[in-house]
């Protein structure tokens, strides 16, 4: 069953590997501040060296197959 995602609030979206879309940086959502009164939900992503980049929802994408597999390193 698939994991339902609410781009409005946020909901769904912890542990999902997305990429900012500026840097290209493939991360896995660390945390997740629900959107409130008109703000974008803001989403913390952890890279693979340790590092942390944050931001809008809307300035990260989900992550395709290739981005995916390099990021597991499978």
């Amino acid at each position: 069953m698939a994991k339902s995602k609410i781009s409005g609030t946020g909901d769904g979206y912890l542990g999902e590997i997305m990429v900012h879309k500026i840097s290209r940086a493939v991360g896995v959502v660390e945390s997740v501040t629900e959107a409130r009164a008109g703000w974008a939900p803001e989403v913390s992503l952890k890279l693979a060296d340790g590092s942390f980049k944050k931001g809008r929802l809307s300035d990260f994408r989900e992550a395709s197959g290739n981005e995916r597999k390099k990021f597991s390193g499978a």
